[in-house]
């Protein structure tokens, strides 16, 4: 977008037809053309047209500075709103008559303005994301900084030995069942004593299987994969 903005701008102030009325390329023959069937007529007719040389200086300068200001990053949601209103006023006018709609560039450049202003600039490539960091009243001119959170392996295990999970009301476990499957995970908590990552999984996994209500027979299928689990790891030791 600010390449786009800052070529246009050039070559608007580098054409010397643009400000030429004897030529076909003058901004005043362009407004006229841009004024039939526009919602804009009345203004661009009445106020832009009698002054069409200090509104392309205006429009043309303006592009540059937009450019400009986009590349670097400096003041870059003011420069962002200055693009979505010129650009709108395009399409109610340049654009308008183009269908469909979406054949005109301009509403293209509109959203692409809109989702800049409301995104802002990269805060470490811009002149924003500086004058944001040196100056608490100024943070408005960078994008918001993300909230970086450090989960260390002790908070993890901290928090995994809180309390234990209550069993619930629904689940249909028996009570021989829920003793064995303390059981055999005990067991294999021994196994596994000086991993205190694969403990915290183990806990997580036994608050699971006394959580998930499954019938007896299915509950069954579960000590004996546990047990399959274990008799592998002790021929293996």
């Amino acid at each position: 977008m600010g390449i786009t903005f800052l070529y246009a701008g050039v070559q608007h102030l580098t054409d010397p037809a643009y400000f030429d009325s004897s030529k076909p390329g003058y901004i005043g023959h362009l407004i006229g053309q841009y004024a039939v069937g526009s919602p804009l007529h009345d203004f661009l007719m009445g106020t832009v047209e009698p002054s069409a040389v200090a509104f392309g200086y205006v429009v043309a300068i303006g592009e540059t500075l937009i450019g400009v200001a986009i590349l670097i990053g400096f003041i870059f949601r003011i420069a962002a709103l200055a693009g979505f209103l010129l650009n709108f006023t395009f399409f109610l006018s340049a654009t308008w008559n183009a269908f469909p709609f979406y054949f005109g560039s301009d509403i293209v450049f509109v959203m692409c303005w809109l989702t800049l202003l409301l995104t802002g600039p990269q805060s470490n490539l811009s002149f924003d994301g500086l004058l944001a960091n040196g100056f608490s009243s100024l943070q408005w001119l960078s994008a918001s900084k993300p909230v970086q959170t450090e989960v260390t392996k002790t908070t993890v295990l901290e928090t995994a030995k809180i309390q234990e999970i209550p069993l619930p009301e629904s689940a249909k476990l028996y009570p021989k069942q829920i003793s064995e499957i303390n059981k055999a995970f005990e067991r294999i908590k021994q196994q596994f004593v000086a991993h205190e990552e694969t403990q915290t999984i183990l806990e997580f996994v036994r608050a699971f299987v006394l959580c998930l209500g499954v019938e007896k027979k299915d509950a069954a299928k579960i000590l004996e994969g546990i047990n399959n689990i274990i008799t592998r790891s002790s021929a293996d030791s």
